[in-house]
């Protein structure tokens, strides 16, 4: 999820839900269409490939939607009997962040999230700063030095994993794999006993169903196009 900057209301890139949380209708698409009107921004839905009943595809096709894009969003779920076993890294510390590094946390993941805008430094930090939806944060540091971020969010019994980055200088040593795995046996110690996830990186793809986790569909944007 991209966000506005500071100052802007924070708006998604993209719709989510459309025809699995809520049917497609002329309804909802006004509300959707005003919404990033208001944001000046053209509408984009999320559309989960497999999913949606073709009678609310083709209400966006009369709309004028299309897919755009040659590559969508894989969208993974964990739902074994056990978490994986923890992963320890050498020089590996895993710490959750508190209010006070939050701006630390952001800046470590900005490195990776560049291409979302000036603004996300800030909207993270302050989404930390919220505890919004029982979220927790989590820094990986290699010696100390911060290298890796991961995000845990509460959903009731399930857990969902977001934010995770690692930087250029400490990538290809298992440390994405090692803060999915602390991130999950968190969320288990708290009771969470589903894990959903979603990557656009084939790299972070073969990480997760290394450790058990399995593709459900791939989300696909749609804008107007006519």
């Amino acid at each position: 999820m991209s966000h506005g900057a500071q100052g802007r209301r924070a708006v998604p890139h993209r719709a989510l839900g459309a025809g699995t949380i809520t049917p497609i209708t002329a309804r909802l698409l006004d509300r959707i269409e005003r919404h990033y009107e208001a944001a000046g921004k053209p509408p984009r839905i999320g559309i989960a490939t497999g999913f949606v009943p073709r009678a609310e595809l083709r209400i966006l096709e009369r709309r004028g939607y299309a897919p755009v894009g040659d590559e969508g969003v894989l969208v993974y779920t964990y739902d074994r009997a056990r978490p994986p076993a923890p992963i320890d890294g050498d020089g590996l510390a895993i710490e959750r962040i508190t209010a006070k590094d939050a701006r630390l946390y952001a800046r470590t993941g900005f490195a990776s999230f560049r291409e979302r805008g000036s603004g996300f430094v800030d909207v993270i930090a302050a989404l930390i700063r919220s505890g919004r939806r029982g979220i927790r944060a989590y820094l990986g540091r290699m010696d100390g030095e911060p290298a890796a971020t991961g995000m845990l969010f509460d959903v009731g019994i399930v857990g969902a994993l977001g934010n995770g980055s690692v930087l250029p200088a400490f990538r290809g040593h298992g440390l994405q794999k090692a803060m999915i795995v602390h991130r999950m046996r968190e969320g288990w110690s708290r009771g969470q006993r589903m894990f959903f996830g979603e990557t656009e990186n084939p790299a972070s793809a073969r990480n997760m169903e290394s450790l058990g986790w399995r593709q459900l569909y791939t989300e696909i944007d749609w804008a107007r196009t006519s």
